[in-house]
């Protein structure tokens, strides 16, 4: 009997051509010094929370004032991706630096909206679409010179999976955070190779 393959099967940190589809660290960095050029705190606060969480646009778009816990510098994440009897139904706490919490708070007035929320419902952090969340993203990679297929919010996902990696998180955290259903999807980035495999052979290396 013949197996159904695992809609992730062949998931790969590469493209077909062998471009790099992450950001490495010193990229990363690169896209944090860059997000000056988006003008509106409360605009840059959406490409803040995909470069730390790694989460979805789709996802970044759906949280509220009630998913943001200040006191432990935590979003609670709708997994949009579940399916069957999970759809839309699970959520997973991810941390978030502190500094970048405490000015998510100012900037949302995050306290207050929790406050004035009725019967559990806020409005969204971002009033916007997918669309303009993916020109925000976009207009702070041209802006750090970072372009081709690493150069979007998917690319910021992969590259915290990378990292994480490489900062030895475990594959069961981390596939918590990224919302994975499986640890076959998480151990893609355990097995980061190019400019992240010098961290990693470092440390065997002892250097």
């Amino acid at each position: 009997m013949s197996k159904t393959p695992s809609p992730f099967q062949g998931m790969s940190l590469y493209s077909q051509l062998g471009e790099r589809k992450y950001l490495t660290s010193s990229e990363r960095k690169k896209f944090l010094a860059a997000l000056c050029v988006i003008k509106n705190p409360a605009e840059r606060t959406f490409c803040e929370m995909i470069h730390w969480t790694g989460c979805r646009p789709s996802e970044a778009l759906a949280l509220t004032a009630i998913n943001i816990d200040l006191d432990e510098s935590m979003v609670i994440i709708r997994s949009l991706k579940k399916r069957g009897r999970l759809k839309g139904k699970h959520f997973r706490p991810v941390p978030l630096p502190s500094e970048f919490a405490r000015r998510l708070g100012m900037v949302h007035g995050i306290r207050d909206a929790q406050a004035s929320a009725r019967g559990g419902h806020a409005l969204p952090l971002w009033p916007f679409g997918r669309t303009k969340g993916w020109r925000l993203v976009r207009s702070v990679m041209d802006a750090a010179g970072l372009s081709g297929i690493k150069g979007n919010a998917r690319g910021l996902r992969h590259a915290l999976g990378v990292h994480a990696a490489v900062m030895h998180v475990p594959e069961t955290r981390l596939q918590t955070w990224l919302g994975h259903a499986s640890l076959e999807t998480t151990s893609i980035y355990v097995a980061a190779s190019g400019p992240e495999d010098r961290a990693i052979a470092a440390r065997m290396w002892g250097v």
